[in-house]
């Protein structure tokens, strides 16, 4: 991966875990979240052909992350 690739995928992980924060307090919602942001990722690509896939990468790293980050804390969902 290039360097530009590295920055975006890092630019998109907060946000995943927001919603992984947000799926403690309410699943429904931080589903509705993931889903929507996934969502809007594929349309971007499909709409403007910025290769808005390789963001995808972002939001798998941002959801382990929060999970592991869950794990190790203990808290069950």
């Amino acid at each position: 991966m290039k360097k530009t690739d590295w920055l975006r995928l890092w630019l998109h992980v907060p946000w995943w875990l927001l919603a992984v924060g947000l799926f403690i307090f309410n699943p429904l919602l931080g589903a509705t979240a993931c889903l929507m942001e996934l969502g809007y990722e594929v349309m971007n690509d499909l709409g403007k052909g910025d290769k808005s896939y390789r963001d995808i990468l972002g939001i798998v790293w941002g959801i382990l992350i929060g999970g592991y980050i869950l794990l190790i804390l203990g808290i069950k969902v």
